[in-house]
């Protein structure tokens, strides 16, 4: 994934009006990471360590590397960072690394991978250890400017105050110096009972982009010369394609390529999304749809039934005897319990915006792990050496 080097020509407001009017095609997700928005303000400020960026004007900018798809997961690790950073709260802003710039970092932000509520349980420690680290160098700038211990030192609401002289400053005057401090080692957390943030409730820090239109979706981003492709998998999971007749909408108005995608998918290209997909829908595609062709709500339904009373079934804790003491009991009450199927889907359709040259290739899309298009160790090495 790559950083957005051009913002798009349609505003939000015009493109969910537009998508709305035609009936369909509304794509709604994930905010691309590095927007240009945020990709800019970094550039100009050295940062202080790989968490945390500062600027002169105090403004604190926080990497995540976990994806928001909702769940808060991007304001709950900004405010474990500042919780440790001892940073203003007001002044916090974020952005995201790309995969590509952790990996060539010898993937110095940990885990992008989001899903299982893990984005926190599994990264709180060491972005919480970002932040502590952070405001140890902030603190040592300060101390080596007034050329006292850093112990006399302390850092609240990005201020740090010399103790015995009572002189103050604050960490966007001294952000620069401090990214020029070594790094300490073994710098330790605060005890969760002297949490002032962690844990408190306070505004999302994704909701006023998202209302306001600010946020660059996938969807709505654009580069000279983009082609675009609609997709039509099988409708029936583990089906194949059998045929497809690419002639009978080859000459229709914008279409580039009709191609076959993998086992599974056709796909046709044109210069507009929307020219793409009515060639698609007119696009005669035969499907073998294999095995679960047969497959319904209702076979699902009856296998799960069957299962319930299956001897093999899975026991994860047994205490008692339960079917002595439903058989031997007097009175007895059933009930059954049934849920339809649901489709675990995005919000947003699935889509991505690709730029490839002889020596690289760019990706722009919402994921919940940009590092899945790193496909082996040995890539991935390859990647570190570059």
């Amino acid at each position: 994934m790559s950083q957005i080097k051009t913002m798009p020509d349609l505003s939000r407001r015009s493109f969910i009006i537009g998508t709305a009017a035609v009936g369909s095609g509304l794509a709604l997700g994930l905010s691309i990471p590095f927007g240009a928005r945020t990709a800019r303000a970094a550039e100009a400020t050295p940062e202080v360590n790989a968490w945390v960026v500062i600027k002169p004007d105090d403004t604190v900018v926080i990497r995540i590397a976990r994806t928001e798809m909702g769940q808060g997961t991007l304001t709950g690790l900004a405010q474990m960072v500042a919780e440790e950073l001892e940073c203003d709260w007001s002044k916090v802003t974020t952005e995201y690394p790309t995969p590509g710039q952790s990996v060539a970092r010898k993937r110095v932000w940990g885990d992008f991978s989001t899903g299982g509520s893990r984005g926190i349980r599994e990264s709180h420690e060491y972005v919480r250890r970002g932040g502590a680290v952070a405001r140890t160098m902030l603190i040592q700038a300060a101390a080596d400017e007034w050329k006292v211990p850093a112990s006399e030192c302390t850092a609240l609401n990005s201020i740090i105050t010399h103790g015995p002289s009572g002189r103050t400053t604050t960490y966007g005057k001294v952000a620069e110096a401090a990214s020029k401090v070594a790094q300490p080692k073994d710098v330790p957390l605060k005890d969760p009972k002297d949490w002032k943030l962690i844990g408190k409730s306070v505004h999302r820090l994704d909701t006023v982009d998202k209302v306001t239109g600010k946020m660059v979706y996938t969807a709505d981003f654009t580069l000279p010369g983009m082609l675009l492709a609609a997709i039509k998998e099988c409708p029936v999971f583990g089906g194949k394609v059998k045929s497809f007749d690419a002639a009978k909408v080859s000459g229709m108005r914008g279409v580039k390529h009709v191609l076959q995608v993998g086992d599974s998918a056709v796909a046709v290209v044109a210069d507009s999304w929307w020219r793409a997909k009515v060639a698609l829908d007119a696009l005669p595609i035969v499907w073998d749809e294999g095995a679960s062709a047969t497959v319904s709500s209702a076979t699902i339904a009856a296998t799960l039934k069957e299962g319930l009373g299956a001897e093999q079934a899975f026991v994860g804790n047994k205490n008692g005897d339960a079917k002595a003491a439903l058989g031997s009991a007097v009175k007895k009450v059933e009930a059954v319990y049934a849920h339809p199927y649901l489709n675990h889907a995005p919000m947003e359709p699935m889509n991505t915006v690709a730029r490839y040259t002889p020596d690289r290739c760019e990706v722009w899309l919402g994921t919940q792990n940009g590092e899945a298009s790193f496909r082996s160790e040995e890539h991935t090495s390859e990647l570190q050496s570059h």
